[in-house]
């Protein structure tokens, strides 16, 4: 990149060159037009420049509306749209087609109108950052952005070990946690199972977090309910049955460093009151003591479904829930939803398997039969691609394979993607070495997957998914482990009467009618609330 950043402007009007040649520190890029100033006056005139000259572009410029003839305008994602819509938002069309040819280009969108319709322009334009330009003004404003724009693309070139990949949404989680990493505010992830939770929490909150101390897991599905106190703030000798020692809990060891609690929504709701007493006062007691331990930890919770559902269902606190803030809460896709990264996620699972030394061992026997060093890099390559990269040991996928694993709803995300591929590598380097052992010679550094074993794979690793009910006395009830039985049973009888109580409207007497077959024995129902513990003002609130 040149001293100064290159920008190319996508504009069909004047004021925006004007105001950006006034610039001394970026550089205006010049295409060549023909009335001198510097700018692309559409979206097909700039795609077409940006394929002969991206190497020229530090960060696109691109303009909201543009005033054009019909045939040069782009189509606005989302289908047909009037003349004057697509005028309007051909911004969000150039910036989807940018996107797509051109994934790792940096781009700055401008607008002169002040439009809340603007951020319901289309998903492109809702995970892009507007700056508002009006009358030329604001410079300081594009300063900024370009700046941040250049950054961000080149942490994502530093960032090797991020799977990140090009989707747009994807993009924003990354923007979103740069900034909370560098602040003591709790930040709530949540995501389905596999989606890279707590490889975020460690490798980008913490890492880059600044704090000496250390990372720190609690993982509350894997902890029994009555032993949930003392893991979070620790216990003193018989505080307890079972503790014949003092044990420091998990606030304290996290101690000027990182706390990351999955599955939060596990916590008791009996316990969620002491866990918001320390997160307000920064001071932990442990059970069985009456001294206060100071601590200054930055919490980073997660969940696998959103907190705010088990509010309204009065599984988790109101209060907490603000405290842990929600406005700090980062929700990561499916990989179902990043189908543009499916190809990068695949070569990147395959290029880090060699940290597996039995991975590791394969590779280097079947290298050294084909002329390839034992330490020469494994590449997924699909159909007839990477003939000629004969540095590197391909695995390669034939094209059916490939729309099998495409096809795929990914149920398990990351974490299952990564196994598949995994096996894929294992079963097909193992055919290899067994071939070589019993005297077959291999000549060529390309290894053929069986379309087959993806077959086999994919089908192992699907669940069927849940038959779909509209029966009003049937409510979804997850399984929740606990010390006894009987918490097991009374925790899986709270969710179904939360749900019976959202489901009449709160009404204790349709309850009593559903449940007991009486509607004058609704007070027995209410009194049944009161022993398990749910709240009915809170739950009126939710």
């Amino acid at each position: 990149m040149s001293a100064r950043p290159r920008l190319l402007l996508i504009d069909d009007g004047e004021s925006y060159a004007r105001a950006f040649s006034r610039l001394a520190d970026v550089e205006l890029i010049d295409p060549g037009a023909a009335d001198g100033i510097p700018r692309l006056a559409d979206g097909p005139a700039a795609l077409a420049w940006l394929e002969r000259h991206r190497d020229r572009v530090d960060v696109v410029l691109l303009d909201m509306r543009f005033d054009v003839d019909a045939d040069r305008l782009l189509p606005l994602p989302g289908g047909p749209a009037s003349l004057r819509r697509q005028r309007r938002f051909q911004g969000v069309a150039i910036l989807g087609a940018i996107r797509e040819r051109f994934p790792d280009l940096p781009v700055v969108v401008l607008t002169a109108v002040e439009d809340l319709s603007l951020l319901d322009a289309g998903e492109e334009l809702a995970q892009q950052s507007l700056t508002y330009m009006l009358d030329g003004e604001d410079l300081d404003a594009v300063r900024i952005r370009v700046h941040t724009a250049l950054a961000e693309s080149r942490r994502a070139q530093e960032e090797a070990d991020i799977l990140w990949g090009q989707d747009a949404a994807m993009g924003t989680v990354r923007r979103r946690l740069a900034v909370l990493a560098r602040g003591r505010l709790p930040v709530i992830l949540e995501g389905e199972t596999g989606t890279g939770k707590s490889f975020l929490a460690e490798r980008w909150l913490h890492a880059r977090s600044g704090r000496p101390g250390p990372f720190v897991v609690l993982d509350l599905a894997t902890i029994p309910t009555d032993l949930v106190p003392a893991h979070l703030f620790g216990a003193t000798r018989g505080a307890y049955t079972g503790a014949v020692t003092d044990r420091k809990g998990v606030f304290e060891l996290a101690h000027e460093g990182t706390l990351f609690i999955d599955e939060i929504q596990n916590v008791p709701l009996e316990v969620q009151k002491q866990l918001l007493l320390v997160l307000q006062d920064r001071k932990v007691r442990p059970l069985g003591s009456s001294r206060e331990v100071p601590v200054d930890v930055k919490v980073v919770a997660a969940s696998n479904t959103p907190l705010a559902d088990a509010v309204r269902a009065g599984r988790f606190r109101p209060d907490l829930h603000m405290r842990l803030s929600p406005a700090t809460r980062v929700q990561l896709p499916p990989l179902r939803e990043r189908p543009r990264d499916l190809a990068f996620l695949a070569r990147r699972f395959v290029s880090q398997a060699v940290r597996d030394s039995d991975i590791d061992a394969l590779r280097a026997q079947v290298a050294g039969v084909v002329g390839l060093p034992p330490t020469a890099p494994l590449r997924l390559v699909v159909g007839r691609e990477g003939r000629t990269d004969e540095d590197a040991l391909q695995i390669a996928l034939p094209r059916p394979a490939w729309a099998r694993l495409e096809a795929h709803p990914w149920p398990g995300n990351l974490r299952e993607l990564s196994m598949v591929m995994h096996n894929i590598l294992t079963f097909t380097l193992v055919g290899a070495v067994d071939a070589i052992g019993v005297g077959l010679e291999l000549h060529s550094p390309r290894l053929q997957v069986d379309p087959g074993l993806v077959a086999d794979l994919l089908s192992g690793a699907s669940t069927p998914e849940p038959t779909a009910t509209h029966d009003p006395d049937v409510f979804p009830v997850r399984l929740q482990p606990a010390a006894t039985l009987n918490a097991v049973s009374a925790e899986a009888e709270r969710q179904y009467l939360i749900a019976l109580f959202h489901q009449t409207d709160g009404d204790f007497g349709a309850m009593a009618e559903r449940l007991l077959g009486d509607a004058e024995r609704a007070r027995a129902v209410r009194l049944r609330f009161n022993q398990l513990g749910l709240k009915v003002r809170e739950l009126r609130k939710a």
